[in-house]
């Protein structure tokens, strides 16, 4: 199997690509079988490795930090301490879910 990814792809933005291309190319009907599960064989790699980036402590850059973590930060702002008493590490689980 030829695979984009011989090793560990450098980040998300390479693996969404790669599987979006993966996507594209089992929708072709005139893929052989043989090659539809070799692009299957890829992708299931490619989300092996993906979670290997996340284990390994990938920074989420800003934008896409999701709203729990504003949400915990309004309510310490606002002296609510049920959400602003839950560690950032937490809170981190539970928005990669």
């Amino acid at each position: 199997m030829s695979s984009k990814f011989d090793t560990q792809p450098a980040d998300f933005e390479s693996v969404k690509t790669r599987l979006a291309e993966i996507a594209d190319a089992v929708d072709d009907e005139s893929l052989s079988l043989d090659e539809a599960l070799d692009l299957y064989e890829e992708a299931v790699a490619i989300g092996l490795a993906a979670s290997d980036l996340l284990e390994t402590g990938i920074v989420v850059p800003e934008e896409e930090v999701p709203a729990a973590d504003e949400a915990a930060d309004q309510a310490q702002a606002s002296g609510d301490s049920s959400a602003a008493d839950v560690p950032d590490s937490a809170k981190s689980e539970t928005n990669q879910a």
